[in-house]
C-alpha cells in the first residue's frame, strides 16, 4: 500500500469516495470540490493507482496560548468498503503527523464522528458546545428590541462580519483566526446551502450577526455573534420573532454563555455537546511557540508518552522565563509524565492538572510540579465553530 498526497489524476477517485461515504447533494458537492478541495492537501492510501481511502488537511490559523499558529483540520476521513477495518484510516491518520510536521505545523484538529474511534490515536475532545434544543416561546425573557437588521446576500460585507467575529472572541481561546478566504467560503456555502445571515447594527455600526437555517419546523443557528449582552437579546428576539414560522430553536453556544440561567425552566432542551478533538504535532515546537503568562519562571522536565510519534516520544526539559520557553529533548529522569492526548487537553486549557490528576492521566514526581503546570497552562474558554 503506498499512502500520498493525491494529484489531479486521483481527483474523481477522491469525489467519488467523498460522494460514496458523505452527502453528495448539490450545490455543496460540486462548491466543495471546486473552492474548498486542494489535491496537495489530500493523503490517499493507494494500492496500485486504486484509491482506498483519503482524508483532508484543510489549513487554518488557530489562536493559542496568545499565539495565532498554523493547524489543519482534518476532514474527509473515508474508506470504500473493501479497505475497511484494514488498518488504512489508522496508517494516513499516523502518516498525517509526518506530513504536518514537514509543513510546520505543531497541533491538529479533528471532528469525530465517533470519538472512541480516534482515542487510539490520541486525539482528544478539546471543544464542547452548550446545545440548546428548545421550544421559541421560551425566549421571550432574554430578548430586547435593539438596533436594525440588516438581510445580507453576498459577500460584500465580510469586514463587518470579521469586525463583529473579533469581539465575540475576543476573550476566548482555540478559535479560528479567520481571513478574507475564510469568510468568503463560510458565506458562500451557507448561502448555498439555503442558509439566511443577517448583520445587526447600533447607529450604523455592527454589533451582531446570524446565519441560520428554516426547516423542519425549527430555525437553526449555524452562527451567531454578538459584541455585548443588548446585541445577544436583539438577535434573541429576531429568532423569537419566527414563532408563526416555526416552533423549536437549536443552537450551538459557547461555553461562556449564560443564557440558560435567565431562562423560565433551563432543565429542558440544554446540554453539554462535545464538539471536536485535537492533537499535538510536534511537543518541542509548540511548547517554544506558545506564550506563557508573565512572571512565572519554571524549569521541569515532561516525560511525554506519543504511540504514533516518535519526535514526540520523549522526556522534554522545558525552561520557562519572561513568557518563552527552551525545550531541549533530555534523558533524564521526569519530574512530570503525561500521555500525549492529555498534554494536549492540557496546553489546550480544555482540562486543568487537578482533573488529569484525578483521571489519572498525568503523573508528578512530587506536588509541587503540579502546581507549575497549574501556572504554566491554566484552563482556558475554548470556542471553535468551524466543521471542517
Amino acid at each position: 500500500m503506498d499512502i500520498r498526497l493525491t494529484t489531479i489524476q486521483d481527483l474523481e477517485q477522491v469525489k467519488s469516495l467523498w460522494a460514496y461515504c458523505f452527502e453528495n447533494h448539490e450545490p455543496f458537492f460540486s462548491w466543495y470540490f471546486r473552492e474548498y478541495y486542494q489535491g496537495d492537501n489530500t493523503l490517499g492510501a493507494f494500492e496500485k493507482d486504486k484509491l482506498l481511502s483519503s482524508l483532508q488537511l484543510i489549513p487554518y490559523n488557530v489562536f493559542l496560548r496568545g499565539q495565532v499558529l498554523p493547524a489543519s483540520y482534518i476532514v474527509g476521513v473515508a474508506s470504500f468498503p473493501e479497505a475497511r477495518r484494514a488498518g488504512t484510516v489508522g496508517k494516513l491518520l499516523i502518516e498525517s503527523l509526518a506530513e504536518l510536521r514537514r509543513r510546520g505545523h505543531t497541533i491538529s484538529l479533528l471532528m469525530p464522528f465517533k470519538a472512541s474511534f480516534y482515542y487510539p490515536y490520541q486525539f482528544e475532545i478539546c471543544y464542547h458546545h452548550y446545545k440548546y434544543d428548545m421550544n421559541l416561546d421560551d425566549l421571550k425573557p432574554v430578548t430586547l428590541t435593539y438596533g436594525d437588521f440588516l438581510s445580507i446576500k453576498g459577500t460584500d460585507n465580510i469586514l463587518e462580519f470579521n469586525e463583529v467575529y473579533q469581539q465575540f472572541v475576543r476573550n476566548k481561546h482555540g478559535f479560528i483566526v479567520r481571513d478574507t478566504r475564510n469568510w468568503r467560503l463560510l458565506l458562500e456555502e451557507h448561502e448555498g446551502e439555503k442558509g439566511y445571515s443577517y448583520l445587526l447594527k447600533k447607529d450604523e455600526k455592527a454589533e451582531g450577526y446570524i446565519m441560520y437555517y428554516l426547516k423542519d419546523d425549527k430555525i437553526t443557528i449555524r452562527e451567531m455573534a454578538y459584541c455585548n449582552r443588548q446585541a445577544q437579546m436583539s438577535l434573541f428576539q429576531f429568532i423569537y420573532n419566527h414563532r408563526s414560522q416555526v416552533k423549536k430553536l437549536e443552537w450551538n453556544a459557547p461555553l461562556d454563555d449564560t443564557t440558560f440561567f435567565s431562562l423560565a425552566d433551563p432543565k429542558e432542551g440544554i446540554s453539554l455537546y462535545p464538539f471536536l478533538t485535537a492533537r499535538i504535532v510536534d511537543v518541542e515546537s509548540l511548547l517554544t511557540k506558545i506564550n506563557y503568562s508573565a512572571g512565572i519562571n519554571a524549569d521541569l522536565i515532561i516525560g511525554v508518552s506519543d504511540n504514533w510519534a516518535s519526535w514526540n516520544n520523549r522526556n522534554f526539559r522545558v525552561s520557562v522565563n519572561d513568557g518563552q520557553a527552551e525545550v531541549q529533548p533530555t534523558k533524564e529522569e521526569p519530574d512530570v509524565s503525561i500521555e500525549l492526548g492529555a498534554f494536549t487537553q492540557l496546553i489546550f486549557g480544555r482540562l486543568s492538572v487537578p482533573d488529569l490528576l484525578y483521571k489519572e492521566s498525568l503523573e508528578l514526581k512530587d506536588n509541587s510540579y503540579g502546581l507549575i503546570l497549574d501556572k504554566l497552562f491554566p484552563p482556558c474558554n475554548n470556542y471553535i465553530n468551524e466543521y471542517y
